[in-house]
């Protein structure tokens, strides 16, 4: 019961951001109403709503225009709820998941992101870090953040990528930050393959390495136990 509760939460919560970030994407006031459909403005119902389940129900058609919004809503959704709980345990990782999640959708509809939202989680990570891992925490600071401040000033990186690595950096050992960008360049670049663009939001596929590298972790803790 308890699994499925949390299943749940994230469902919904997955469902929120997304609208969220569709809204402040649109120029839409948060408060202003509840949710609507974008093409035809009718308010939606609450069974319109239910993460997941509605958007199969109705096909991806808004119930009343019959406006396309697609399936891959509920296929975030789906994925979100079950990432959420594989993180759940870890509250630290799936606090720093829901953030970047955010900020991803932001980065995929406008190619700009509210870094600021991740200034106070920041903060609380530096003053809870293990300080006896501190020093490694250090070096990998003083390797990868001049690097990245050079790729900044040629515009081959955004500067709001940089918090988001400091997360990083602050949540995970070296090796699992390594993989990160390993993962996350891998995917870029695969990206560019297939994507007809100039240039590519990089934080949906920072968030993708580096929950590629953890749940990878997680995975051969649990297998090698």
């Amino acid at each position: 019961m308890q699994t499925l509760l949390i299943i749940l939460f994230n469902a919904v919560l997955t469902s929120t951001i997304l609208c969220l970030a569709e809204r402040l994407n649109h120029n839409i006031p948060l408060g202003i109403k509840r949710s609507f459909c974008f093409r035809c403005q009718h308010q939606l119902s609450w069974y319109d709503l239910i993460p997941v389940i509605s958007a199969i129900l109705l096909h991806g058609h808004c119930r009343h225009c019959q406006f396309k919004f697609g399936m891959h809503y509920a296929h975030i959704e789906l994925l979100g709820a079950i990432i959420g709980w594989s993180l759940f345990s870890d509250i630290t990782v799936w606090i720093t998941a829901v953030l970047l999640f955010f900020l991803s959708c932001e980065d995929i509809y406008s190619h700009t992101i509210h870094i600021g939202v991740l200034y106070p989680w920041l903060i609380y990570l530096f003053m809870t870090s293990h300080f006896n891992q501190f020093e490694d925490k250090i070096t990998v600071f003083c390797l990868v953040i001049p690097v990245c401040l050079c790729l900044v000033y040629r515009h081959k990186l955004g500067f709001g990528d940089i918090p988001i690595l400091l997360c990083f950096i602050l949540i995970n050992d070296s090796l699992i930050f390594a993989y990160t960008l390993l993962i996350a360049t891998i995917l870029g670049l695969t990206g560019l393959l297939f994507v007809n663009q100039a240039r590519l939001p990089f934080v949906p596929y920072l968030l993708a390495g580096w929950l590629i590298a953890n749940l990878g972790e997680k995975a051969i803790t649990y297998f090698v136990k």
